[in-house]
């Protein structure tokens, strides 16, 4: 009887807030459902956006992404970034590109941070240990791994060997490839010291050549080859895409990510 009577009050209360337009509660149902409504919407063109993207239709892909990114779909804004980025469908427009990845990182998609992080780690690498940062939170290795490396040069952080090898193990953990000498502390403090003792600005070398990496599997991808993910690390997969489109050009099958390898792939596009 007194759940009865407890759900009959319940029921009187709702009914009361709703006749008498409580701007709380009324404010708040309305969110609730527009928010349902875009999320559903998002969901939608995403899944039509990559049924377009997947047959190579992209104006088709590019207009559900927009109809997506504009409902607020991070997944929608981190491809329709990719797009202005690679011209798929449209003129190529670098500062689209960014808008939207902040916008899909903004929105707490992990692979839209990593790339933020990546776009600021020159100009400002505090602000791209932050997205970093948000990126590993959410279990995304190479991030992980990333912060790793800017802990152990105090790059954008606070140097910290032990922040450098949490980083490194939690990447380890998600099955990133890391090397031996970022497995304890007192290697990272060996490497880290081998690496002062190079020419200025080594440390900064190796952030170069991740983003040269990165470059490079997405000019393989988008030639047909297949050098595993665009993550900036380099592998197995990514050596002998090179190694293949070097046979293919008359070069050097070294397989080695060079500037040379870089501007012929541009040349090939």
């Amino acid at each position: 009887m007194n759940n009865d009577r407890l759900n009959s009050a319940l029921v009187l209360l709702l009914t009361l807030l709703l006749i008498s337009g409580c701007a709380g509660f009324t404010d708040t149902l309305k969110s609730g459902m527009s928010n349902t409504a875009n999320y559903f919407k998002a969901s939608t063109a995403e899944t039509e956006g990559d049924a377009a993207y997947q047959n190579k239709d992209y104006a088709n892909a590019l207009a559900a992404y927009q109809t997506a990114a504009e409902a607020g779909g991070k997944y929608g804004q981190f491809m329709l970034a990719n797009m202005y980025l690679a011209g798929e469908g449209v003129k190529r427009d670098p500062k689209k590109y960014l808008y939207w990845m902040q916008q899909s990182a903004d929105n707490g998609y992990p692979p839209a941070n990593y790339l933020m992080g990546l776009a600021y780690l020159t100009p400002n690498a505090a602000k791209a240990a932050q997205y970093f940062e948000a990126a590993a939170k959410e279990e995304h290795g190479t991030a992980m791994y990333t912060l790793g490396l800017m802990y152990a040069s105090g790059m954008g952080v606070e140097p910290s060997d032990r922040e450098a090898l949490r980083w490194f193990r939690l990447a380890k953990a998600q099955g990133v490839s890391v090397e031996d000498q970022f497995l304890s502390e007192a290697s990272i403090q060996t490497y880290m010291k081998q690496i002062d003792r190079q020419a200025t600005g080594s440390r900064q070398a190796a952030f170069e050549q991740q983003k040269r990496v990165r470059e490079i599997q997405k000019l393989l991808t988008d030639l047909g080859y297949e050098p595993g993910p665009v993550d900036g690390l380099f592998g197995g997969k990514t050596r002998a895409a090179i190694q293949t489109f070097q046979r293919e050009k008359g070069l050097e099958p070294d397989g080695r990510a060079t500037d040379s390898v870089l501007n012929a792939l541009k040349k090939a596009l």
